[in-house]
């Protein structure tokens, strides 16, 4: 499917998205004037959120080069957003140029642009993006896309990245993760991410349950969860421990961790192997 297929359709310009939100925060670059009007109002209440959101990405970075470095090859990225640096598919290839990545999300800003990144890399034979929704299970492992580029019989590396808080609890989104889990082979790999505001300082907790509140004029409305909710998506995973679960600054950290940082306590983090 070329780029301008899904640019053809229609996007709902004056209503932000998590994922426009998401490449806002983390680039200071807005798709669209609607995005940065909203992602204002949103820093206003939560200053640190450039921090958390590079917090955030720099774990994915680090997720994927440990999984590669345990013999994963093959990644299915749900939820991967707007394409920036330290993409998936280009921190994997650092280390193997054979890996192969399926991307997948629901925003079709994210899927034109990347698809427009791919295409013009000359990455299409070993990396796509699908517009796809984490609660479709088998429209994501059934699409074309996914069977020609994933082996089923192989370890995959699922990457679930800041995404959880968007998935309401209505649609069960622990069951949701529970299908793809089950769609895995043995020895497969999952990482996540999920906001919380559970060990966060009373002033921080404030900022956070606010700016949270916001979402509810997005497409996508956040879900706040604890440490034993988070700790649920990775039944039948053993988790990597060390690190265990703990904050995305503090898994596996390639630099000094700053403990006093605001940012650092609202955001949990683990990786877990299929048994």
């Amino acid at each position: 499917m070329a780029a301008n297929d899904f640019q053809a359709r229609d996007v709902d310009a004056g209503k932000p998205t998590s994922a426009r939100l998401y490449h806002y925060f983390l680039t200071g670059e807005p798709v669209f004037r609607s995005d940065q009007i909203f992602g204002d109002k949103v820093y206003d209440e939560l200053p640190f959120l450039h921090t958390w959101t590079m917090h955030n990405r720099a774990f994915l970075v680090r997720a994927v080069r440990f999984m590669v470095s345990q013999g994963i090859r093959q990644f299915l990225d749900i939820g991967s957003g707007l394409p920036t640096g330290g993409n998936t598919h280009e921190v994997a290839r650092e280390i193997d140029p054979s890996a192969r990545v399926v991307y997948v999300d629901k925003d079709l800003d994210a899927v034109a642009r990347a698809h427009q990144l791919l295409q013009h890399e000359g990455s299409t034979k070993t990396t796509a993006i699908i517009e796809g929704d984490l609660r479709d299970t088998e429209q994501i492992i059934g699409h074309p896309e996914s069977q020609r580029l994933l082996d089923f019989d192989e370890p995959i590396g699922l990457l679930i990245v800041s995404v959880l808080p968007f998935v309401p609890d209505d649609s069960d989104p622990h069951r949701l993760v529970g299908q793809l889990r089950d769609c895995l082979p043995t020895g497969s790999q999952f990482a996540a991410t999920h906001v919380s505001l559970e060990d966060a300082d009373d002033h921080t907790k404030q900022q956070g349950t606010i700016a949270a509140s916001l979402y509810k004029d997005t497409a996508d409305p956040v879900q706040l969860r604890d440490r034993a909710t988070f700790v649920r998506f990775f039944d039948g995973f053993t988790i990597q421990d060390p690190p265990g679960v703990t904050y995305a600054t503090d898994w596996l950290p390639d630099q000094p961790v700053d403990l006093d940082e605001p940012a650092r306590r609202c955001n949990f983090a683990a990786v877990g192997r299929k048994l």
